[in-house]
């Protein structure tokens, strides 16, 4: 079996939810919603962030989470995008990309982001636009089995996301890599999403 196939149950800051999510094994799945439906919590379950009362992720027909299996999140091999990007301030823009990363791929990526003239340079100096692009390229370096993007782009100008949406979509789609993306801007939804579910 492959695809992504994942129902979670429980309580989230006082509201219940129960959430049912079928993913091909290719392609972009939009999930849209009102702020605080739950999106982030389910992305963060996926990637072994957060347990749910009840919670059942099968990837791959990999059983990640059910009554008797949770897999720490090291062992997932998911690509997480945070909304705050999360790099490491220690570390200049080229070993935040190699955190993790697997088996190559710098010029590729740094290619695809636009992050070659800031390989050398320290997060610190970096905007917020830069921030995610960094982060981006650090999940997609680490060769995951499912990206989870959570408003991955939401600092960039206008220009610069959707460059990057237009790059990223043929990308993901050349290796068959699933991606759940979280956005409330209907024009990226469209840019970049297969489908979409909704919370």
């Amino acid at each position: 079996m492959s695809g992504v196939e994942a129902a979670f149950s429980g309580r989230i800051s006082g509201k219940m939810l129960d959430v049912a999510i079928a993913v091909p094994a290719a392609g972009v799945t939009a999930m849209v919603g009102p702020s605080g439906a739950g999106k982030t919590t389910v992305l963060r379950a996926m990637a072994g962030l957060h347990r749910f009362a009840q919670g059942r992720c099968v990837v791959n027909g990999v059983v990640w989470q059910d009554d008797s299996v949770f897999l720490p999140p090291w062992r997932r091999g998911t690509g997480y995008v945070f909304q705050e990007s999360a790099l490491f301030p220690h570390l200049d823009v080229r070993r935040n990309l190699l955190y993790g990363a697997r088996s190559g791929g710098l010029d590729e990526i740094a290619a695809l982001l636009d992050l070659a003239p800031l390989l050398g340079r320290g997060v610190k100096a970096l905007s917020g636009g830069e921030r995610q692009r960094v982060a981006l390229g650090r999940a997609l370096l680490s060769r995951p089995v499912l990206m989870l993007m959570d408003e991955p782009l939401s600092a960039l100008d206008h220009a610069a996301r959707d460059k990057v949406l237009a790059r990223l979509r043929p990308f993901l789609a050349a290796r068959g890599l699933p991606a759940l993306y979280v956005t409330h801007d209907p024009a990226e939804r469209a840019a970049i999403a297969d489908r979409e579910v909704v919370l």
